[in-house]
């Protein structure tokens, strides 16, 4: 899923993907990752995935939460 949004006057491709986590112990489940992207993602897919103080990805339970996290982070870095 992209989301095309304006914060402080600049055009943002925030992308949203499922990411799966496989466990030993349980079920695989299905989570979400957030990007951002200043140039529309179809042209050019580099973008910067939210990461975790470790490195990881940040997951996300639902494409909403992870679109809302993004929106809130962005609006203070750019």
């Amino acid at each position: 899923m992209t989301e095309k949004v304006a914060i402080n006057g600049k055009d943002i491709w925030i992308v949203i993907e499922p990411h799966m986590i496989h466990s030993p112990a349980a079920d695989p489940k299905e989570y979400f990752t957030a990007s951002y992207h200043s140039i529309d993602p179809e042209t050019n897919p580099s973008g910067i995935l939210f990461l975790d103080r470790d490195m990881t990805p940040l997951t996300f339970d639902s494409p909403v939460a992870a679109l809302e996290y993004a929106n809130e982070k962005l609006l203070d870095a750019v």
